[in-house]
């Protein structure tokens, strides 16, 4: 799989156990988001620190799960 915003889905869908997605996630190469001041819309980058942050607003993953990943991120 080669979308952060793809595989937090499926793990909201049952398909992917906790555990393993809480090692996926955190160990997930992260891109840099690309910024452009004169594009307003949304680029929809799959694999960024946002992409977290809006599946636990969305309800894929909880608050807990995104600090889990965080902190586990820290460590590597």
């Amino acid at each position: 799989m080669t979308s952060l915003r793809d595989y937090l889905a499926s793990y909201a869908a049952g398909d992917v156990s906790r555990d393993e997605m809480l090692t996926r996630a955190a160990a997930w190469p992260l891109q840099e988001r690309d910024h452009d001041p004169a594009h307003t819309l949304p680029d929809h980058q799959d694999n960024t620190a946002d992409v977290l942050s809006a599946a636990m607003l969305n309800g894929h993953i909880s608050e807990e799960d995104y600090r889990e990943i965080l902190r586990r991120r820290k460590l590597r």
